[in-house]
């Protein structure tokens, strides 16, 4: 069931009927008109303000039900439209919108567009037509006075940007462009409180035997609705995808988007077919797709008869319909069960329907050719599914349709979102045609880079004894991700169950990744599953080590106090600061001197105080540790990708609690709508007004306003709302938390090799037990600059500007910086610029030639430099296909 949130083009439907209905009541009875059933409905109004609120609490929940005839709708209505009240232009717009979907659908299934003969459509629409065109007119006549009274206004700045923003949304989500303006705030002015508490009104439409929809009622015109959501959502798909292959979002975005709207789907359909098995009582099967396409065939007085002459097992000239009912993919699936035997893998043999041709322009095939192309392609992939139960293969991570074919693969039991489903694989396929192993090629090069950290991390850790606060479970989730690369990317499990099971002795020999190389939803949730798992456990390594924040302090510290220093930068450290935040990593703004810089540490690393590192203290035991529980824990920004942390990634995310996935979405437009809203209200110069114009719309700003009226979300905007949080949310994905940690340890033993005896001179010998305590390095220099800034102070000494006197150590340790970051101080941002499709980068990092370059041409740019960050081994494994050795 969809989250009560979303709504599908039904619900939406009886909802914009049910608003009007409320409104022509209410208008009604401020006219003096009250229906005979109304008195009965309505509780009797209760005087007092104590009573007042108890009651608005609980009227909207107890609202008596009352329902309205076609017939109730157009006395209603004769009522208003003789009086002097004027109705609304947004409950116009909503009536309008209500029609239009009634009179779409229905002339779709017509077949005859939009020009379908009024006379066909439910009675209820024509009255409801009939009404709008009649209150329409005394809209008009009183716009028309209003205007002659006063000159026009030019649009406010506000209202230009809005206007603008309205139009960026629909221009960049095509699929979206079928729907009517969303609500306004003024819809909900219009209804008045004591209407909506006291009395839910509900359109009940009676039947009418000469409409065109009117088989089975609302039941049938549901299913119609269902399959223009279904048809949009597939639009809105098919652009996605081609988004993703013209390298504008990346193939985790694509495929989480894809899994996400077959699930939606999935519940619609469930719905759907739930309400077809309550009103069909007879035991035969009675298929949602075969009683639409049947239907339509008699309406339009066509032959059922397939056209075999062509290749086509349905009438070539209800084309539309079979497609749009998904049948063409229902055929391939039947016949694939026919094959299916107990105890027994079918095998696909190469070329026995054809040989597929990626270069082939399909626009200019024929109906025929298409259909037998889409067989093979789906028929080739379909025996892999098979292996999944037959082998009891567990993957690291499933999509829905994975998760669907296997199990139809067992029981072969074929369901309409199945059929939906397989045809949104071969959207996907489509999409890709000239670069079907683009998918498998991200995947594998997301491979070679975890691949190429592991090793350097084991390396790294090679040099030190093994850290007493970093856990087992640690290591463990390690190795686990390097096993699932090695095992699914850089191997083929699949290919070498097949060889030791012997089920391809027959026919050509198999292809290696022939699963993964042509699923490409599945390789981008591998890719979705890779990736947070490496940034949830490089954030857990960060945390526990606490290098990357102490250097961070340093880093600052080394800025605000050393003149000769101020122009230093440290590209992947600044983007480090802004993925987490200031406030977090400094429990504040920027510490602008050494104490607040201790004081802030002290907090932040929950390290002891500086009595303890005293050359003659007798303090027992580990005198300053890195625990990992009393440091500030690094968590996960990426607060759309992290929704789906549970699902994806085969643990619970405590972040997450019970609002994950879609549901968790209810919490996020919250949040969007309180973030608009105070962005909206705060003054604003005329400049600044000005500048919000000029800059490029922002679609969230129009769900946003929806969500604060009507805390409700249309599917598709859900899902560019979706698309757009995940192209931003990105590069703090792909962050690469083990590398900064590697280039902090390495920094950190710089220093301490460099002042290694200023450390035993101030604090013993036993300054630091082993390398695992590296970090530590950092604070002792905060207390040494510290002393020397309040010894400064003793001594009356100074700089004008009344700024401290910087500390040796410091300036000591920003020339070890300096020389360090000239070389290695952006090369998390040389990554990112190569992995990432959002080339927007987190903070500049000085705008070399590279970014130049990568700005004219971000494709070229990161094939130049895929070479620095995966190294030439790494390129010549993804060129072969031959393990790093």
């Amino acid at each position: 069931m969809l989250p009560k949130f979303l709504q599908s083009s039904y619900a939406r439907y009886k909802e914009d009927t049910n608003t009007f209905a409320t409104w022509l009541l209410e208008s009604a009875n401020k006219c003096g008109y009250q229906p005979p059933a109304l008195p009965a409905a309505v509780p009797p109004a209760k005087k007092g303000k104590q009573q007042s609120k108890k009651r608005d609490g609980n009227d909207a929940a107890n609202a008596a039900p009352y329902c309205v005839t076609t017939k109730d709708l157009q006395e209603l209505a004769d009522v208003v439209s003789n009086s002097a009240l004027t109705m609304p232009r947004s409950v116009l717009t909503i009536a309008k919108r209500a029609i239009k979907l009634r009179k779409t659908v229905t002339s779709w299934f017509l077949g005859q567009g939009e020009s379908a003969s009024d006379k066909r459509h439910a009675h209820f629409i024509t009255v409801l037509e009939n009404i709008c065109e009649t209150l329409e007119w005394k809209i008009n006549q009183a716009s028309a006075k209003q205007d002659a009274k006063k000159s026009p206004q030019p649009l406010t700045d506000d209202e230009e940007s809005a206007d603008g923003e309205a139009a960026a949304f629909l221009n960049r989500f095509a699929a979206l462009t079928v729907e009517e303006p969303q609500d306004t705030a003024a819809q909900t002015q219009q209804i008045p409180t004591e209407s909506k508490k006291l009395v839910k009104v509900t359109v009940v439409e009676e039947d009418d035997n000469d409409a065109a929809d009117s088989y089975l009622g609302h039941l049938f015109f549901k299913t119609l609705c269902l399959l223009q959501d279904l048809h949009r959502m597939r639009k809105f798909l098919s652009i996605t995808w081609s988004e993703y292959q013209d390298g504008k979002i990346d193939l985790m975005n694509a495929a989480v988007v894809t899994d996400t709207t077959l699930q939606l789907a999935q519940d619609l359909i469930k719905d759907l077919e739930a309400d077809w098995r309550t009103t069909l009582t007879s035991e035969k099967n009675h298929d949602v797709q075969n009683i639409v396409f049947n239907l339509a065939v008699m309406n339009r007085g066509g032959s059922a008869a397939p056209s075999m002459e062509i290749g086509l097992p349905y009438n070539k000239n209800m084309a539309d319909v079979a497609e749009w009912c998904y049948l063409p993919t229902r055929v391939l699936l039947e016949s694939f069960a026919d094959v299916l035997q107990v105890n027994h893998l079918p095998v696909f043999k190469k070329g026995h329907f054809g040989m597929y041709d990626p270069k082939a322009n399909r626009e200019r095939m024929s109906l025929g050719e298409k259909f037998n192309e889409d067989k093979i392609i789906l028929l080739s992939i379909l025996p892999e599914f098979c292996m999944l139960d037959a082998f009891g293969i567990r993957m690291p991570v499933e999509d829905v349709l994975t998760r669907g074919l296997a199990e139809f693969a067992k029981t072969r039991q074929l369901t309409f979102w199945l059929c939906f489903a397989a045809q949104i694989f071969l959207d996907v396929h489509h999409a890709m045609r000239h670069s079907a192993l683009g998918a498998f090629a991200d995947l594998r090069m997301c491979g070679l880079r975890i691949q190429k950290t592991m090793k350097e991390y084991q390396q790294l850790s090679n040099t030190h004894p093994p850290p007493k606060f970093w856990p087992k479970e640690g290591d463990k989730e390690i190795q686990n991700i390097s096993t699932a690369v090695q095992s699914w990317i850089i191997q083929d499990l699949f290919l070498d169950l097949r060889v030791q099971s012997g089920i391809d002795r027959v026919g050509s020999p198999p292809e290696k990744h022939t699963l993964l190389s042509q699923h490409a939803i599945l390789c981008g949730l591998f890719l979705f599953n890779l990736n947070l798992r490496m940034q949830s456990v490089g954030q857990q390594l960060v945390t526990q080590w606490y290098d990357v924040q102490q250097l961070a302090f340093l880093y600052n510290l080394v800025v605000k106090s050393s003149p000769m220093h101020k122009g230093l930068r440290w590209p992947d450290m600044d983007a480090f600061i802004k993925i987490h935040g200031e406030s977090h990593i400094f429990i504040g703004s920027r510490p602008k001197n050494a104490a607040e810089s201790l004081q802030r540490l002290e907090l932040a690393t929950g390290i002891s105080s500086i009595t303890n590192f005293a050359r003659d203290s007798r303090v027992k035991g580990e005198w300053h540790k890195p625990n990992g529980k009393d440091a500030r824990v690094l968590t996960p920004t990426t607060a759309v990708a992290n929704l789906f942390f549970e699902q994806y990634v085969s643990g619970p995310d405590p972040l997450a609690g019970e609002a994950a996935g879609i549901a968790g979405f209810e919490t996020i437009l919250d949040q969007l709508s309180q973030q608009k809203s105070k962005q909206e209200s705060s003054a604003l110069t005329k400049k600044q007004r000005q500048k919000q114009v000029q800059r490029r719309p922002n679609p969230e700003l129009s769900i946003a306003r929806n969500w604060s009226h009507t805390h409700s979300i249309d599917t598709l905007h859900l899902l560019a709302f979706l698309k757009t949080k995940f192209f931003e949310e990105e590069p703090a994905i792909l962050y690469n938390y083990f590398g900064m940690h590697k280039r902090a340890v390495q920094l950190l033993r710089l220093i301490r090799d460099k002042e290694h005896q200023k450390f035993v001179q101030y604090f013993t010998a036993e300054y630091m037990p082993d390398d695992s305590f590296i970090a530590n390095i950092v604070i002792l220099i905060h207390h040494v600059a510290h002393g020397s800034a309040q010894n400064a102070r003793d001594m009356g000494l100074g700089s004008h500007g009344g700024s401290e006197i910087c500390s040796r150590i410091v300036v000591s340790a920003a020339d070890v910086m300096q020389g360090y970051l000239a070389k290695d101080g952006a090369v998390a941002c040389k990554e990112l610029r190569v992995f990432c499709k959002n080339k927007k980068p987190i903070v500049h990092d000085g705008g070399d030639d590279g970014q130049d370059k990568a700005d004219a041409d971000p494709l070229v740019y990161s094939w130049l430099s895929v070479e620095d960050v995966l190294g030439p081994k790494g390129v010549a494994s993804l060129q072969t296909g031959i393990p790093i050795g």
